[in-house]
Parts: C-alpha cells; structure tokens; sequence
C-alpha cells in the first residue's frame, strides 16, 4: 500500500513539474542579459532572424 502511494505521489510531482516547463509567457520577446555588462535587452522570440 505504501509503495502505490508513494508512487503515485512521484507520478504527480513529475507531472506537475513537466507541465510547469512545458509552460510558457506567450510573448513575443524574450529577455537577454550580458553576462559582462548586465545590460538587459529584448530580442525576437525566433532568434533575431538567423
């Protein structure tokens, strides 16, 4: 009994934990930020066109 439990309990975080990736804002930009400078900027969701 305690094992269906505690599997169940796994199945559920792995699901939940999947679905919190698989999320998105659902904007259309993304926030960069230099790892020199900090300056933070905007670019294109699709990669700025390359």
């Amino acid at each position: 009994m305690m094992k269906k439990f505690a599997a169940l309990i796994l199945t559920v975080m792995l699901a939940l934990s999947l679905a919190a990736c698989a999320t998105t804002k659902g904007g259309d930009t993304m926030k960069v930020k230099c790892p020199a400078c900090g300056y933070q900027f905007e670019v294109p969701a699709d990669g700025g066109g390359r």
